[in-house]
């Protein structure tokens, strides 16, 4: 559809710059408003359609993303950091509403997937809550552990976490005080760890009632975790239109920097391939740690790729990266084309 209006919003907590312009870039509008629900749909409606709305991504992006969509001819969440780079402002400046509106207009945005359910949104956002817990749980393990180094008691191979490793690390403790501290730290970490479970439970349970991820629990390695994980990230399998865009996203395809001019009759000097840089890191982090616990498990499809990669002289980083790919391409393939676990796929 063709547009008449492209509206750009720069929308924060408390307030929204929003900014229309025609297609060939008079700014017809602009307006400072609050961030408030009726308010921000008033002010798109009052723009002759048809129009479209972009938003930069950000923890509200999705809240703006369902509000506005009902009146707007497109909508879309846009990837911040590539509008940087392709503005001609700094790289770390925040692009205004006016320059996204142009960017719009001339098809120079990346878009951000977002599901197009609600439920789908809220069940990623429990997966999202068990991996911030993770973080959080890490988060307070490695701090007794500092306060242990802090007070000058070393632990090295000692079990610092369970009761037993609990009561004879604090008793090493000389200060009163010192051991006050610690039993703080390890109320805390209690309680992140009661929460973590809690949530696994949740997870488990969530995985076991959509099919699609209950196939997915077939295939070596895939736990509730990892399965639910890779089942909200993609949303759909045709997201992507090949295995090779599902390596890039998760961080486990190769791509080579070109520098300078071309010699005369020579094609430009290219740089060694490396990883991309840019990708998804908790769906590269599922291809890591499927392909970790397959290797180390043996005897499944997975682990005989390993070794016969290795066997043929393939270094074993490179043979575990080809492991993690198939770990990606194999649940990709089985929803694409509705399929059960199969060997053969691996």
């Amino acid at each position: 559809m063709k547009l008449r209006h492209y509206i750009a919003m720069d929308m924060h907590c408390s307030h929204t710059t929003l900014e229309a312009q025609t297609r060939t870039g008079h700014v017809v509008r602009r307006l400072d408003l609050p961030t408030e629900a009726k308010v921000l749909i008033d002010a798109v409606k009052s723009i002759a359609g048809p129009r479209g709305v972009v938003i930069e991504e950000s923890t509200m992006a999705d809240w703006g993303f369902r509000l506005l969509k009902p009146f707007a001819n497109e909508i879309v969440v846009c990837d911040p950091r590539r509008n940087r780079l392709v503005s001609d402002g700094d790289k770390d400046d925040s692009v205004d509403p006016g320059k996204l509106a142009e960017l719009y207009r001339l098809g120079a945005l990346r878009a951000v997937h977002h599901p197009a359910q609600t439920s789908m949104m809220d069940q990623r956002r429990w997966v999202w809550l068990y991996h911030d817990q993770v973080e959080l749980t890490v988060a307070a393990k490695n701090k007794i552990k500092a306060a242990y180094r802090f007070h000058g008691v070393p632990y090295a191979k000692e079990d610092v976490y369970s009761a037993e490793g609990r009561t004879r690390m604090l008793a090493r403790l000389r200060s009163r005080s010192a051991r006050k501290q610690l039993e703080l730290l390890y109320n805390n970490l209690d309680q992140l760890m009661a929460e973590r479970y809690r949530l696994s439970s949740r997870l488990d349970r969530m995985a076991r009632r959509h099919p699609v991820v209950k196939r997915f629990l077939r295939i070596p390695g895939y736990g509730p975790v990892h399965a639910m994980t890779f089942w909200v990230i993609l949303d759909t399998p045709w997201r992507f239109a090949t295995v090779r865009k599902l390596w890039t996203y998760a961080g486990l395809g190769l791509e080579r920097n070109k520098s300078g001019l071309p010699k005369a009759g020579k094609p430009y000097s290219n740089g060694p391939q490396h990883l991309n840089r840019h990708y998804n890191r908790r769906l590269k982090n599922v291809a890591k740690g499927v392909a970790t616990t397959v290797i180390g498990m043996g005897d499944n499809p997975f682990a005989q790729v390993f070794e016969r990669l290795v066997a043929q002289g393939t270094s074993p980083s490179n043979a575990k990266l080809t492991v993690a790919r198939k770990a990606l391409a194999v649940p990709w393939a089985m929803w694409k084309r509705g399929e059960r676990y199969r060997s053969e796929l691996i």
